[in-house]
């Protein structure tokens, strides 16, 4: 935990920094620390990206970044001390109630990122993706050796920049980072909320109540996290700022936006909010747009580059567009991952998937069993029940446009991969609207926060068996706190798993002597792969990962061979 808190004030000064540095820039107004912050996060994500296109994100890096520290900082050193006196300031102005549930759920964040990861994904390709950006940077054809690396997000790249690998092992933990940040800005919402009732405030001030849910994922870098935080963020000042025409509030909506994707483009229809707001005040903000609109576009550089060296997939996970490169992910590998990812998703078999038809599937979808169909019917039941609340409620343009948003979203999940962690954020905010349409009273509320504080509290300190919600065996357990962890953190890995040499043509890897699962890696030396998933892919479709070059940061690619 103590390491933890230590890295976490490093990154807090770092990110309020270029933060501060990249508001000035787009001309941002809102100096406040949790806004500067997210600024800071998006700005450092954007320049580990451009420095991992030519080369590793590890000490030279964090050099570079400490020279940019202390240019921003004795340029804007009294701005820097103002933004974190208003903080103080405004701490100091909470109720003593909400500064008790502020100091307990800090305590409780950072003890969660000091237990065990629990999120199986950190398994498969969290900790290997950090792994080869530490080490080599974007490395051409990665995809080719294990296809989830294809999958590398915005923050895996932002974690590795501030994963100080080149210190210590152990430190992967940005995702409670950013959960913290949420749950600060929603704590100030919530004593605002009690004081003037506002839409926004109320559901921006119930997101802790979902901390009991979201501590799963933070002790691995997951980005669904980011996601929850930032969709929660953009709503709140979209609500707060709609009738706006001051371009500056357009911006920090737009930074959002921009965000988001880079962190999960299975979250794009929420960048259809800020370009209504481009049309809506595109004549008046036109002459001011330069800035954004780099900044637009070179998140999409940023995003179209990975891919493309990564797997050759700009346009990654989506597979029509393939780069003429030796290196290029195979389609019969990509096809295979993706369908095979959605038959789980839908929890079909691949024959039922052949042979139902949409609607026969969706239903299976929707009453599954356990967690997955009990978050799918409440998601699908909220959706239906939110007009109806802001009709009678609340009649304002800001929401019905979140809702329309909302649908198309769903409806896109719905017909491509609708896992209920990348649609449970909509799920929570339309419930929450719900909630605070009908429920107001101070009393109630916090008492309903003490009772969550209190469960959170119950499941990181006590194992508990999930076997009753899921059906993943891997996952039917908690990771909960160990007092041996309050100075250091637990391994990235929950795995002990041990690894042994194998070769295969000019590839020599390490793999799981005992495979967790088919897709699973854990903490093994570059370059890591399960053996059974190598031999599966030589056996079926007659290819097997080959180095590029004699280094690793060659890269790799696919060879065809002969199916045995």
């Amino acid at each position: 935990m103590a390491l933890i808190l230590i890295s976490w004030i490093y990154i807090a000064l770092t990110c309020v920094h270029l933060g501060l540095g990249l508001s000035y820039f787009i001309q941002l107004k809102n100096n406040q620390l949790i806004p500067v912050l997210i600024s800071g996060l998006f700005c450092v994500s954007l320049l580990s990206t451009i420095w991992a296109i030519f080369g590793r994100i590890n000490i030279e890096f964090h050099l570079f970044l400490l020279a940019l520290n202390g240019l921003i900082y004795f340029s804007k050193k009294k701005k820097i001390h103002q933004i974190f006196q208003d903080f103080a300031t405004d701490l100091k102005a909470l109720s003593v109630l909400i500064k008790v549930f502020l100091s307990v759920v800090t305590i409780l964040i950072i003890a969660q990122c000091a237990s065990a990861p629990f999120v199986i994904d950190n398994e498969t390709y969290y900790i290997q993706t950090i792994k080869w950006l530490n080490e080599y940077g974007l490395v051409k054809g990665l995809a080719n050796l294990h296809i989830s690396l294809g999958q590398m997000s915005g923050w895996h790249i932002l974690q590795s920049a501030f994963s100080f690998s080149f210190l210590y092992q152990n430190l992967n933990d940005l995702s409670g980072f950013c959960l913290l940040i949420g749950n600060i800005f929603a704590f100030f919402k919530l004593n605002e909320f009690f004081k003037n009732k506002s839409i926004q405030d109320g559901i921006m001030g119930l997101f802790p109540l979902a901390n009991v849910f979201f501590f799963q994922f933070i002790s691995a870098p997951s980005p669904d996290i980011p996601v929850y935080v930032l969709s929660f963020l953009l709503f709140f000042y979209l609500i707060d700022n709609l009738k706006s025409e001051d371009i500056a509030d357009f911006d920090f909506i737009a930074l959002l936006g921009f965000f988001i994707l880079f962190v999960k483009i299975t979250a794009f229809a929420l960048i259809l909010i800020p370009l209504f707001l481009l049309i809506l005040h595109f004549k008046k903000w036109s002459k001011q747009l330069f800035p954004i609109s780099f900044m637009g576009l070179l998140t999409l550089i940023l995003f179209v580059t990975k891919n493309a060296i990564i797997s050759g997939l700009p346009l990654f996970p989506l597979t029509h567009f393939r780069l003429p490169v030796d290196f290029s992910v195979p389609l019969s590998s990509a096809e295979f991952y993706f369908n095979s990812g959605k038959m789980c998703m839908f929890f079909v078999t691949a024959e039922e998937y052949q042979s139902m038809h949409f609607l026969q599937i969706a239903l299976r979808w929707l009453f599954a069993s356990k967690i997955s169909g009990l978050i799918n019917v409440s998601t699908v039941l909220v959706l239906l029940m939110s007009p109806i609340f802001i009709y009678k409620f609340h009649h304002k343009k800001a929401l019905w446009l979140i809702y329309s948003v909302s649908l198309i979203e769903f409806i896109l999940l719905l017909l491509s991969s609708p896992v209920y962690r990348y649609f449970i954020y909509l799920t929570l905010f339309w419930g929450f609207f719900i909630v605070i349409c009908l429920v107001q009273n101070q009393k109630l509320i916090s008492g309903v926060y003490a009772i969550s504080v209190l469960a959170t509290a119950f499941v990181l300190f006590f194992p508990l068996n999930f076997d009753g919600l899921t059906q993943n065996k891997l996952i039917s357990q908690n990771s909960s706190f160990s007092f041996k962890n309050i100075v250091f953190p637990h391994k990235n890995s929950k795995l002990q798993t041990t690894f042994t040499v194998v070769q295969n043509g000019n590839l020599k890897y390490y793999t799981p002597v005992q495979s967790a699962f088919f897709w699973a890696n854990g903490d093994g030396n570059l370059p890591c792969v399960n053996q059974e998933q190598i031999d599966y892919f030589e056996q079926t479709l007659g290819v097997v990962p080959q180095m590029r070059g004699a280094d690793l940061s060659d890269g790799f690619y696919t060879k065809s061979i002969q199916k045995q």
